[in-house]
């Protein structure tokens, strides 16, 4: 008996390329340059459970090419896990300084995209280097971070028209500095950062913009002792960010990255305390984790709180903040992974992986394991003992220019990976593939208006001057719990080859591969779906959820699918009142009941389990108006 190995020799770097130079049968392998282990040496190795061989397949692009203002390499996107932008996306360029915003038609294939770019200061400029982006909420502020200053763009205090220009507003609060940060805005304009100065004194630091001018400005850091928050050391393509974020509902709890010391850390603002997460946690045999996890790099939190991080080892790592539990995924070409962005949206996780010109995203499995964080420790405010410390210079006269202009969408199609491991399942869309040039793959942010499993991403090529943006669609074949209604099957493509054929469907009957089966997926609507695990339900017994029409709602769905086909179960929905409104039809297997036009308020309904013993999953679905087609002219 042979024992297949993770890798083989040779000269490629493509694990692709690399797994079909190595094939085996029953009796015997016949592969160049490949090592293996017979059962002697079994014996006397504990191997991990490997993971499954890759399987080519490809991936969908949509790219537009915006014209380079100087500076084709872009940089950091903002990335938006709440839904506040759905067709629009932010990033900035990582020398020349320009930031830009580009509008999407709602079919991306049809019209054209509309681009507008801000100037930066010749402060940022010459700095060089990656910048980090956020935006207000309201999405009326741009804020970029860079080595030495923050700089804000207000989009609508704008004048004159050739040449158009808007307010920007520049601190000066990192003089003694080269680390840069990422960026966090909370719902009041606070903007979170973090920094090691010389004296290695790191700290988190909150500015809060003036509301009559920028002297009004205030600025409180929070002392880290003994962390080192900040910088961020480059694996190879030395462009990396050192990750903060606010909880999206939380927002005195503030979490960052410490690279250097492998924690991932949350400041209470209220309370003025500090707990760290260690990734070296994940060692433990519990975790099941392959190969040494280090370098938290980015940080980016999902709208239920979770948080992910990249890793400079090739890790995408996890932390649920509430309950401790932390997992590592490692990504399939780790030998060479030089990760940039993190974008979680709900299900799966996207990612760009600079080195290898990948985007890829990640179905995560497992339970993960406990990790304990050190307990609460004191981070002194230095502004309170050091007033004169935290006073920066600013200068609130300056003026960005703006350009504008549209672009037309190029459809493509590239090779990609599939992965599936014990831990999950990955997918990497190689850019630099079938002809297509999108090389260094940097910012990447989940395309909220899409389905699960479509990224938006910035590339540059700076040998032929283009800043692009990209869109991915991931062959999505797994069922999700939280999917997103896209009835747009085609992404607006007039196309004889329908895009969304071209790979099988977690469903049968699914056609705008949306994981919305096609008897409950009105092309005329939006669905909100919410699946829930799959559950066990004795014989004869009977389990109750709720579910919530609004004003506009068109119809509720309450939905039982059991693993028996042969299976005898029901559903029964009641109103607040307490009465019987609707039943499900008989059949076997699937139980499926629609409440029609309900007025707004709580509805309860109830599987009934009218056979033996059963596993079943629930699924409610809440039916809305579908948003006005806009398409950019």
């Amino acid at each position: 008996m042979w024992i297949f190995p993770t890798h083989c020799s040779g000269r490629t770097t493509d694990p692709t390329l690399r797994q079909r130079n190595c094939s085996f049968g029953a009796a015997m392998i016949m592969a160049a340059g490949c090592v293996f282990l017979s059962n002697t040496a079994l014996a006397q190795t504990t191997l991990p459970t490997l993971p499954t061989a890759p399987a080519p397949t490809q991936a969908r692009l949509i790219e537009w090419d915006l014209p380079a203002q100087a500076d084709a390499v872009p940089g950091a996107m903002i990335v938006d896990t709440q839904g506040d932008d759905q067709n629009r996306i932010w990033f900035v360029t990582r020398f020349e300084g320009h930031v830009y915003k580009v509008d999407f038609p709602s079919q991306l294939m049809r019209g054209k995209a509309r681009w507008t770019s801000w100037s930066l200061s010749e402060a940022a400029i010459f700095t060089g280097g990656v910048r980090k982006l956020r935006a207000s909420k309201d999405r009326r502020f741009v804020f970029v971070r860079t080595p030495t200053t923050l700089e804000r763009i207000d989009t609508q205090n704008c004048v004159g028209s050739s040449p158009r220009t808007c307010k920007r507003t520049i601190w000066f609060d990192q003089p003694d500095g080269f680390d840069v940060s990422d960026l966090a805005v909370d719902d009041r304009n606070n903007v979170f950062s973090t920094h090691t100065p010389a004296d290695n004194t790191s700290y988190v630091q909150r500015l809060t913009p003036g509301t009559a001018s920028a002297a009004d400005t205030t600025i409180a850091r929070w002392s880290l002792v003994g962390g080192a928050a900040g910088p961020c050391v480059g694996a190879a393509s030395n462009p990396c960010l050192a990750g903060i974020t606010v909880h999206p509902t939380k927002q005195h709890l503030v979490y960052f990255t410490e690279e250097s010391t492998n924690n991932i850390g949350e400041l209470d603002t209220s309370m003025n305390k500090v707990r760290r997460w260690s990734l070296e946690g994940l060692k433990a045999a519990s975790c099941g984790t392959l190969g040494t996890v280090a370098g938290p790099r980015q940080l980016n939190v999902d709208r239920y709180g979770k948080l992910w991080t990249v890793t400079t080892s090739g890790h995408l790592v996890s932390l649920d903040p509430s309950s401790n539990k932390m997992t590592a995924h490692q990504m399939p070409s780790e030998a060479g992974a030089d990760p940039f962005g993190v974008a979680p949206d709900d299900d799966v996780v996207g990612y760009t992986n600079a080195q290898t010109d990948k985007v890829g995203m990640l179905i995560p499995r497992g339970k993960g394991c406990s990790v304990i964080p050190t307990p609460p420790e004191p981070a002194p405010q230095l502004c309170a003992t050091n007033p004169e410390s935290c006073k920066v210079a600013t200068d609130d006269l300056t003026r960005a220019t703006v350009t504008t202009g549209t672009v037309s969408p190029i459809g493509k199609t590239v090779d990609a990976v599939t992965s599936p491991n014990p831990d999950g399942t990955f997918i990497e869309a190689m850019l630099f593939s079938r002809g297509n040039d999108s090389k260094l793959p940097l910012g990447i942010t989940p395309a909220k208006s899409k389905s699960q499993g479509t990224f938006f991403y910035a590339v540059g090529d700076s040998q032929v001057l283009i800043d692009r943006a990209g869109f991915v669609r991931f062959p999505l074949k797994e069922r999700v719990k939280h999917p997103r209604d896209d009835d747009d099957r085609d992404d607006g493509c007039d196309c004889e080859d329908h895009w969304h054929d071209w790979h099988d469907h977690a469903h049968a009957n699914d056609d705008d591969d949306d994981s919305i089966a096609n008897e409950h997926d009105s092309p005329t609507a939006q669905e909100n779906v919410a699946r829930g695990d799959s559950t066990p339900l004795a014989a004869g017994a009977t389990a109750v959820y709720s579910m919530t029409a609004t004003p506009t709602t068109l119809a509720l769905l309450a939905i039982a699918e059991a693993d028996n086909p042969t299976a005898q179960i029901g559903i029964d929905v009641y109103n607040a009142a307490g009465m019987l409104i609707a039943q499900s039809p008989s059949a076997l297997g699937i139980a499926v009941a629609q409440v029609a036009l309900p007025p707004a308020g709580t509805y309860t309904w109830r599987v009934r389990n009218y056979g033996a013993a059963v596993n079943y999953t629930p699924t409610t679905i809440d039916r809305q108006p579908q948003a006005p087609l806009v398409l950019v002219p």
